[in-house]
């Protein structure tokens, strides 16, 4: 069992835990340099606790803890979001600090009932609010969508310690912890935030905004090293990153043609598609058979296109399992009103239609007008039809967003 306790500042300290021997995370993201679990003591006269761990990594916890208070000395713990890497050890922590108050956000306190199951006591913190330790105050940010509706910053006011949460953060194990120690995490620094914080970049930029008067002397984040040594450029590349997904992402009057074929019909299907499509000026057409495409590669696709053109055979009166990681990868933040229409080819039943306009409705996409199915395979006069299809959706495209300068359509089905 590792106890070993890093010292922040005089009053504060990291107590968090390591996972070396993690792999993936959230069960779709690659962690081959492990994960850590960030939680940090702070003491002050009222002592308090910044974020838990995973439930299982508890004992690693509470042990490193009472090295430092007894618990029943805790007066506060600051829950800046509540997915179970954060806030899974929290029942526990409760039962040893039975007078301990979480301040949280709203929508997290929300979620902390339903996960607790018992009666807690908590303070429903906003943006600006402070939170009295005695010598020492917490100041909330509120930081929604990075990457939970629930996240929030907070900000030791007196020890110039901001904790982050998932913002800034890495999945990146390294028993040293601090930035200036582990050597290079480039690789696991951008990774993580293309697959958790990219999609969330507009509000990323707002908190960025928000912290900018704060003075920072060290960024506590929920994973991966502490940044000590120059926080803010840290903040300067993410906020770099950000308005270049801003500026790149969506392109506009750029549709992908996404499908899975069995025996060539659904593919013939896109390929008169794609033709209809190209014959509109201004249009891009990202023409992808996407059946043994890595989910890296498709979500950076999802994300770049103004429009899409889903496709699949119905088998097993369903659509294949493909076109539901296409789904998977969207988010109705990000995606939300991006026009978007169904084709593909069947035989006895044409099932896979419906779960097609399913998932594009639950994603809030604009479900163009009409969709593209043909049974077994398209004769001439169908190909004809096709690419007056495919045309006629790449001319709405583009009379959307003349009409709405390129602003998300927000309507759905």
């Amino acid at each position: 069992m590792d106890t070993k306790i890093l010292q922040i500042t005089p009053d504060v300290h990291w107590i968090g835990v390591l996972d070396k021997d993690i792999r993936t995370f959230d069960i779709v993201m690659e962690t081959k340099y492990g994960a850590t679990y960030n939680s940090y003591f702070i003491n002050a006269d009222k002592k308090a606790v910044v974020e838990v761990v995973k439930e299982k990594f508890f004992p690693v916890f509470e042990t490193k803890l009472r090295q430092l208070c007894a618990p029943e000395e805790i007066e506060y713990i600051f829950i800046n979001h509540t997915e179970p890497d954060h806030s899974g050890g929290l029942k526990k922590l409760l039962a040893i600090a039975p007078k301990a108050v979480v301040v949280a956000s709203n929508s997290a306190i929300m979620n902390l009932k339903e996960q607790l199951n018992a009666p807690f006591q908590y303070i429903t913190t906003s943006d600006g609010l402070i939170t009295d330790l005695g010598n020492k105050k917490i100041t909330a940010i509120c930081a929604p969508n990075l990457h939970w509706p629930d996240s929030i910053y907070s900000y030791l006011q007196e020890d110039k310690v901001l904790f982050t949460c998932d913002s800034f953060g890495a999945h990146f194990c390294h028993e040293e912890m601090y930035n200036d120690k582990v050597g290079n995490y480039d690789d696991a620094f951008q990774y993580y935030f293309d697959v958790i914080l990219k999609p969330f970049s507009k509000f990323f930029l707002k908190a960025i905004e928000k912290i900018s008067p704060l003075q920072i002397e060290t960024i506590c984040t929920g994973h991966g090293p502490l940044l000590r040594e120059n926080p803010l450029k840290i903040v300067e590349k993410t906020k770099y990153l950000c308005e270049d997904y801003i500026k790149n992402y969506p392109e506009k009057n750029r549709i992908l043609i996404a499908f899975v074929s069995a025996y060539g019909f659904t593919k013939t299907i896109a390929e008169k598609l794609k033709e209809g499509a190209e014959k509109v000026p201004g249009i891009t057409v990202d023409f992808c058979d996407i059946e043994k495409m890595d989910m890296d590669t498709l979500g950076d696709k999802i994300a770049k296109a103004d429009a899409y053109l889903l496709g699949s055979p119905t088998i097993n009166q369903n659509m294949l399992p493909q076109l539901y990681n296409v789904f998977a990868l969207m988010t109705p933040l990000r995606d939300r009103g991006k026009l978007a229409a169904a084709f593909g080819d069947y035989g006895w039943t044409g099932d896979a239609k419906q779960h097609l306009i399913s998932n594009m409705d639950n994603m809030k996409l604009k479900r163009y007008s009409e969709s593209m199915f043909v049974k077994f395979i398209p004769s001439k006069t169908e190909e004809e039809k096709i690419i007056q299809f495919g045309e006629s959706f790449a001319k709405t495209l583009t009379t959307n967003n003349l009409t709405r300068g390129h602003t998300p359509l927000l309507t759905n089905h």
